[in-house]
């Protein structure tokens, strides 16, 4: 009964340590009420892939280590992984480096050994707490409504006034914002960014948000446009317009993805051509 009742209890406090609250609002609400909450939150906001799954190792560290996860965060593999320290110290290392900006990380990280060999639990743990981390306040996470690569608020601001958020807020607002978000803010708000809506996101494999996973059938023959779609024919006659964003089928693994984590499985066996486009698509780590 003891076992019975201090599961009861853990699964009480998964509950209330996970209790994430949906949130949605212009892009001017977020910016009064989301970015100013408090001191720390325009880090947090503006944060990119890299470091935001390295302060997903530390939060997961830091739940069972007074330290706060100096250790580099490798709690999350604990109970799954057995005899590999070296080789999490160094996934660890990864993203510390390219969280802090290194060229480390416009790398491709390859995990390479034998089978059995932990890549695929190591990367399957990885989603998971990305997954976790999104539905904790430490982990919220906000994109563009409706953006098909979820991409952050951040993207609306002008370059002009990237300087004074910066100086304001203490915090780097980078990126540029995509074709599809450029075009419903002309159309849809005449060029006014501060009524874009912008909404909390959840990642999560399953729902193709933030977590993804490439697996071509046969490598010798992967398409790119599973990667990053390709011209839709039928929204084409809708539009009437091959280069509106709007006729693009942003259904690839690459903008499925965007803003966390893509695995990418047996990509070595792909062509060279294939592999040199597969590194220019995308800033989201690559496995």
């Amino acid at each position: 009964m003891a076992h019975h009742q201090q599961f009861l209890d853990s699964l009480h406090a998964y509950t209330r340590r996970h209790r994430a609250e949906p949130w949605r609002g212009t892009f001017s609400q977020f910016i009064e009420h989301v970015v100013t909450r408090d001191a720390g939150a325009p880090a947090l906001v503006a944060r990119n892939s890299h470091q935001y799954i390295w302060d997903m190792l530390r939060w997961s560290r830091a739940r069972n280590d007074a330290d706060g996860g100096q250790d580099g965060g490798r709690d999350l593999f604990s109970g799954e992984l057995f005899g590999l320290d070296e080789a999490l110290a160094r996934v660890s290392a990864y993203f510390q480096a390219a969280a802090a900006g290194s060229e480390v990380g416009r790398r491709l990280l390859l995990l390479l050994g034998p089978p059995s060999g932990g890549k695929s639990t190591l990367v399957i743990l990885l989603k998971r707490g990305l997954e976790e981390y999104s539905q904790t306040a430490e982990g919220a996470l906000y994109a563009v409504a409706g953006c098909p690569v979820h991409e952050s608020p951040l993207h609306l601001l002008p370059h002009s006034m990237r300087p004074a958020f910066r100086d304001t807020y203490g915090a780097v607002a980078e990126g540029e914002l995509c074709p599809y978000c450029r075009s419903c803010l002309e159309r849809q708000h005449g060029g006014d960014f501060l009524q874009m809506p912008v909404e909390r996101v959840f990642l999560s494999e399953a729902d193709r948000c933030g977590v993804g996973t490439y697996a071509p059938h046969d490598p010798a023959t992967a398409d790119m446009a599973d990667l990053v779609g390709s011209v839709d024919l039928a929204k084409v006659a809708e539009v009437g317009d091959e280069g509106d964003p709007r006729a693009w089928s942003w259904s690839g693994a690459v903008y499925a993805a965007s803003r966390g984590l893509l695995e990418m499985i047996e990509i070595l066996k792909a062509k060279r051509e294939f592999l040199q486009r597969t590194a220019s698509s995308t800033e989201a780590p690559y496995w």
